[in-house]
């Protein structure tokens, strides 16, 4: 999805919910400075999508217009689409590394990264007879915690465990990490690409 098909459908979300918003609102919601705010406005007004009613000198209301309403469809089910494809396609590398970890003799993993692959992961473990040993969550950035986020101490590996890591950014301190306490690469720990 675009930025502007995102923006787009957080505009008609903020709408939908608050018909009676202002632009200064919408502009904090999405983002983006209130000049932006009020030409995206009227590009939505100008494509028919919404229609606006005066309430007072300085008050509007906002609805979506039926056009408006299958632009928003359209937008939600091409956003669907694209993260059930996502999903299938992370799911099937997760199949593919569960697989060979399973053929290697590995009975547990620790999972380390972000908390959404993990749960992909989660998903496909119990096919393999991997069972999940434990979890180290990566926060997602608007938490604030990016920094402090890898343990002083990973768990102890015995013969039939390894750490799995689903990180898709980031992945130099936790391996820098891991490497100075001895694990080593393919036979510790392994990566989903």
């Amino acid at each position: 999805m675009t930025p502007e098909e995102q923006r787009t459908l957080d505009l008609f979300e903020a709408i939908e919910s608050r018909p009676d918003i202002n632009q200064r609102q919408l502009a904090e919601e999405l983002g983006i400075s209130l000049g932006l705010a009020n030409a995206f406005l009227k590009t939505v007004l100008s494509k028919g999508w919404l229609r606006a009613r005066k309430v007072t000198t300085r008050r509007w209301l906002y609805f979506l217009t039926p056009q408006g309403t299958l632009e928003k469809s359209r937008l939600t089910l091409n956003y669907l689409q694209r993260t059930l494809k996502s999903f299938r396609e992370l799911r099937n590398q997760a199949d593919q590394l569960l697989a060979e970890l399973s053929s290697h003799g590995v009975k547990g993993v620790h999972l380390i990264g972000e908390e959404d692959f993990l749960d992909i992961i989660g998903l496909c473990l119990e096919h393999y007879q991997i069972r999940c040993l434990s979890k180290i969550i990566k926060p997602k950035e608007e938490e604030g915690r990016l920094n402090h986020w890898i343990p002083d101490q990973f768990p102890k590996l015995k013969t039939s465990e390894c750490f799995l890591i689903t990180l898709f950014s980031d992945q130099e301190k936790l391996l820098k990490k891991l490497t100075t306490e001895g694990y080593q690469n393919q036979k510790h720990w392994v990566c989903m690409t």
